[in-house]
C-alpha cells in the first residue's frame, strides 16, 4: 500500500490531504479519532500525530483541546465592517499570512493615480506588486499604489511578512480614518490566471479601494484580485 522509501507520516499526510482536498473530509466536519487512524492505516499514535501536526500546520485542520480535530475552511473571510489589514484577516483565522513580492518601486502616476492621490501628473507614488498568501495557498493578487509623501522609502521595508498597516501605523504613525471600497465580480484575465496560477477566465472578485487618513489626505489605492473559490466577503446592514 505505501512506499517503502518514503515516511510513513509523509504517506498518511498526503492520503489525509487528498481526502480533504476531494471533499471527502468536509470543511466543519471531525476526522477520524487517532486511535482509529491508527488501526486504518496500522501505524503508532506517534506517526498518526505527526502526520496530523502537519495537516495543522499547514491550515488544513484545526484541533480542538478533548475533542478532536476539524477540517478548517480553505476559505479567507473578509468582513466588510472595519478597516482589516490582509494579515489581521488571516492572523484572525489562525492562517499564516504572506506574500510573494513581485515588485516595490517608484512610478510616475497616470491621470487615474494621480487623481487619487492628489498628486500632479509626472509626480511620482510607490508601487507594490505582491501575491498574498495564506500558508502556500494563493489567496490574491494586490496592486498597492502610496502616497510618498506620507510613508517615504517605504519600499526598502516591504518583505515576503511585511503587514502595509503595521508599517502605516507603527513606522509612520499614521491614524487610518477611512475607506471608500469597490467590488466587482469578474473572469481572471491571462496574466492574473498565471500569477495566482489559477485556470484562465476563473471567477474572482476584483476589489478597488481608496484609504484615507485622518486629515482627509489620501493614503493609498489598492487594486485586488481574489480567487472566489477562496474567499468570502460579508457585511451587516441595518435599515
Amino acid at each position: 500500500m505505501y512506499n517503502e522509501i518514503r515516511y510513513l507520516h509523509e504517506q498518511i499526510y498526503e492520503d489525509l490531504k487528498n481526502k480533504i482536498l476531494s471533499k471527502e473530509y468536509k470543511y466543519g466536519t471531525m476526522l477520524p479519532r487517532e486511535i482509529d487512524l491508527m488501526t486504518v492505516y496500522n501505524v503508532s499514535r506517534h506517526t498518526i500525530r505527526k502526520s496530523m501536526d502537519r495537516l495543522s500546520n499547514e491550515g488544513y485542520i484545526y484541533k480542538v483541546k478533548g475533542t478532536g480535530s476539524f477540517v478548517k475552511s480553505s476559505k479567507a473571510h473578509y468582513k466588510l465592517a472595519n478597516m482589516s489589514s490582509f494579515t489581521e484577516i488571516i492572523e484572525n483565522e489562525e492562517g499564516k499570512p504572506n506574500s510573494i513580492v513581485i515588485e516595490a518601486k517608484l512610478i510616475t502616476v497616470d491621470e487615474k493615480i494621480g487623481k487619487i492621490l492628489n498628486l500632479g501628473l509626472d509626480m511620482e507614488c510607490y508601487y507594490i506588486e505582491r501575491i498574498r498568501r495564506n500558508g502556500k495557498t494563493n489567496l490574491c493578487f494586490e496592486k498597492s499604489f502610496i502616497n510618498p509623501k506620507l510613508c517615504p522609502e517605504i519600499i526598502d521595508y516591504v518583505t515576503p511578512n511585511t503587514s502595509l498597516y503595521h508599517l502605516y501605523e507603527s513606522k509612520y504613525n499614521l491614524a487610518l480614518a477611512e475607506g471608500f471600497y469597490n467590488l466587482e465580480a469578474i473572469n481572471a484575465s491571462k496574466y492574473i490566471s498565471k500569477v495566482l496560477d489559477i485556470p484562465e477566465n476563473s471567477a474572482i472578485l476584483y476589489m478597488e479601494a481608496n484609504i484615507n487618513i485622518q486629515s482627509g489626505m489620501p493614503l493609498y489605492f489598492v487594486e485586488a484580485y481574489y480567487i472566489g473559490s477562496r474567499y468570502t466577503f460579508s457585511t451587516s446592514l441595518k435599515r
